[in-house]
């Protein structure tokens, strides 16, 4: 397993950012594991979008090829439990113009937990986080039990091994 117990350490410790103050580590944690997971499935074939145009991760296609064991290893983990107790809000608009956090539903299927996931990134990025609850904590923390399940499920099935050379490194020409 990738598991890296000496990050674990740092998870309640905080990274200073001049103009916005004090971030938990395991926000930077997860974003790092997101970002690079994210670019590694775009770059080895799960994008979507037309032809010069915008990519975007084909989430259903990457839910499909992934290794059957990934749901029920996440779904034992009792790091990631409150995905499957508690699942992270989607942030949705209202009819002021305004938004508001809804409840989702409870995660049944790969696709669900890999959405999750996603959400919990959009919750960080989009979503006000004055102050980082130990709900907040536990989500991001459970996001990044998911993350590491899933590189090691890439390993395990032939249509999603290509994941692991993007992991590393993926071309994509001139930026």
């Amino acid at each position: 397993m990738r598991f890296d117990r000496a990050a674990r350490k740092k998870q309640n410790a905080d990274v200073y950012v001049e103009e916005v103050g004090n971030v938990p580590y395991i926000t930077v944690e997860f974003f790092g594991l997101f970002s690079r997971l994210e670019f590694a499935l775009l770059s080895s074939g799960y994008a979507g979008g037309d032809i010069g145009e915008n990519a975007w991760v084909l989430w259903d296609s990457f839910a499909k090829d992934l290794h059957k064991s990934f749901l029920a290893e996440v779904a034992a983990d009792a790091e990631a439990a409150i995905l499957f107790r508690e699942p992270a809000r989607t942030l949705t608009k209202i009819a002021d113009g305004g938004c508001e956090f809804r409840d989702a539903a409870i995660p049944k299927t790969v696709l669900d937990v890999l959405l999750q996931v996603r959400t919990i990134r959009n919750n960080l990025f989009h979503g006000s986080k004055v102050y980082f609850t130990d709900r907040d904590r536990d989500l991001v923390s459970a996001g990044i039990r998911a993350i590491r399940h899933m590189l090691d499920a890439i390993e395990r099935s032939e249509k999603t091994r290509r994941i692991q050379a993007a992991w590393g490194y993926a071309h994509v020409g001139h930026q």
